[in-house]
This record gives structure tokens, sequence and C-alpha cells, in this order.
């Protein structure tokens, strides 16, 4: 049992390069498939080669953490050292049930990390291309013993047929199927209409125009996520049947739902502590917001950023200005390396 002020970190990674993996995924792919509902974008397995940089910036900016648990398909870069105190790498098959196994869909992964071995009651989950970029402190993540987060209603909005943007509805038709906006609106009105952050608050307010019991959609915003392993649990015995499903599934499918499930749950359910993301944190999109990106870094202007990697980069000279960049701020090497 974790202490209560206990918080660990989670980042999940894959080589989309190594060879085994690739055989590995090959085996499970059939003619038959439904090759338009699955997402093979060369953008989602491509390497920026900056993982180290992710944990050199955990340590010098998050020296607090208890433990980062780093999960893998079995493949682990060269420079990583195994056996740095506040490393713990978990393989998918120490966690994840055998039924499920092997899995090339991130879905599988997110929704069983509440098995991973040890971890600790309060995480913050990270994908690879999630980046601490200045000090934080347990409280931009926890307070109270509760998830910090931001309630914002977002209209689903869709100009184009994809694959997300099924996940997307689905994960929202979840969230109705559980909640009534209503409900939940009146009894965490605090929440809802926060002064901590005036624009989801505004934006909140001009929804209550819609008299719908239904959700339209909520922002996802796209950040390191603060969790409570109980409503991992939660979720699970009050949905078994649908995750069991999505579990199953080898590839991504336009039937899943994705790890914003449990986002909702808390945000839904009122088991969270509002704050403004905007002021901490920003999403920035590896083409058209790439130079303001690497700025933000040198100048430490966030807390924490996501860059969303896209098709039409020159991607080569992208990674080497990146990792320049996170060279400027954080030249020496972690615990976490060799």
């Amino acid at each position: 049992m974790s202490n209560c002020n206990d918080i660990d970190f989670v980042i999940t990674w894959v080589d989309g390069s190594d060879p085994a993996w690739q055989a590995e995924r090959a085996r499970y792919l059939h003619p038959d498939m439904p090759l338009d509902q699955i997402d093979f974008r060369e953008t989602r397995y491509r390497n920026w080669d900056n993982l180290h940089y992710w944990f050199r910036a955990v340590e010098t900016y998050a020296p607090w953490v208890r433990k980062v648990h780093f999960v893998t398909w079995g493949h682990i870069p060269e420079w990583l050292n195994p056996d740095a105190p506040k490393l713990h790498i978990t393989n998918h098959r120490d966690f994840i049930p055998e039924q499920y196994l092997p899995t090339f869909s991130s879905h599988p992964i997110e929704l069983n990390l509440h098995r991973i071995p040890g971890l600790s009651d309060q995480f913050v989950y990270f994908n690879d291309d999630f980046f601490l970029t200045a000090p934080v402190e347990p409280a931009d993540f926890f307070k109270d013993g509760l998830p910090r987060d931001s309630l914002e209603e977002m209209p689903l909005l869709f100009t184009m047929p994809s694959l997300m943007n099924c996940v997307n509805t689905n994960d929202v038709i979840f969230a109705n199927q559980h909640f009534r906006r209503d409900l939940c609106r009146g009894r965490n009105r605090s929440k809802w209409f926060s002064l901590h952050d005036p624009h989801a608050m505004l934006k909140n307010l001009y929804m209550t125009a819609f008299h719908s019991r239904y959700l339209f959609g909520l922002n996802i915003h796209h950040l390191p996520q603060a969790y409570l392993k109980d409503t991992f649990r939660q979720v699970w015995e009050a949905d078994a049947n649908l995750l069991d499903q999505v579990c199953t599934h080898k590839f991504r499918s336009s039937s899943d739902v994705s790890q914003c499930v449990f986002k909702f749950w808390q945000l839904m359910s009122g088991t969270f502590l509002p704050y403004n993301k905007r002021k901490v944190s920003k999403l920035y999109q590896a083409g058209r917001e790439f130079n303001q990106m690497c700025e933000s870094i040198c100048s430490q202007r966030y807390k924490y950023i996501c860059f969303n990697d896209a098709d039409e980069i020159e991607f080569e000279s992208h990674k080497i200005a990146l990792n320049q960049a996170f060279e400027q701020v954080l030249p020496h090497k972690s615990s976490f390396e060799k």
C-alpha cells in the first residue's frame, strides 16, 4: 500500500523500428482486417530520439516523484539505466491480462494501467510526447487527495472521417451512459463554473443554454493526466464488458474507447479539483507551431507541454532542432541514463 502523498509517473513507449516488434505485429495482420479502421500512420511510431530528455526533465523538474513506471512491449533504449533507483521497467505481460496479449494498440495498455505492480494510488500518465519543461510541484497534479483537472464542455466537431473521431465519440457516449450532465453539473457547480479557469467557466456557462441531460463533448487537453487508481477499478466494475471487448482488439478500432473514459469519470463524478491548464501547459502542433514550441522549452514558459507530430514536417531537421532546444536546458545526464 502506497503512502497517500506518493505520486508516480507512468510513461508508455514503443520502438516502432524494432524488427522483432514489427515481425510480431505482422503475424497478427490479416487480409480481411478493416484496414481503414486501423491507424498505421508513420507519425504514430517514428522515433524523435529524445526520450532521454523526458527522464532528465523528470529528475530536474520533479525530483519528488516516487517512481517512474516505464511501460514497454519489451524493447528498452540502450542508454536506459535499468538499475536507476526510481525506475520500474514494466513489460506488457507484467500487468495486462494474458488473454489481451500481444497488443499493438495503446487502448488495451491504457485501460489496464492500474494493474501495474507497485503503482501508487495517485499517478500521472504521460505519452512519450508529453514533456515537463519547468519545475512542477505535487500540487500541480494532486491536491487534498484529488487529481487536478479542468472540466470544459466542448461539443464534438468533426470535419472529416477518422478513426480517432470515432473513438472520441465512443468516449462521450460512455460518459452519457453512466452520468447525467444536468445532475452532475448541479452537484458540482463550483467545479463546473470555477474561477480558476475563466475560459472554461465562460464556455460552460454558455453551454447551460442547451438544456440537455446529455454531454455534447469535453475538452480532452491531451496533456499529462492525473489519475486515481481507484477510478480505474470503478470504471472496470461499471462497464467491464465494454472494456474487455476493447482490450481484445490487437489494433486500434473504430469501436474502441480510450483512457479518456477514466478522465471523464473523474470529471463527471466531481473527483477532481479545478485549475487553469492554460496557465501551466500547452499543446503544440509540430508543424505550424514548431518554432514557438522550441522557444517555450528554452524559456521554460510552461510547466509541461505536448507536441503533436505532423505528417507534413521535414522530420529530420525538426528532430535536430527540437533536441537542440532540449539539450540547451537539460545538458546533463540523469540517473536514468547509463
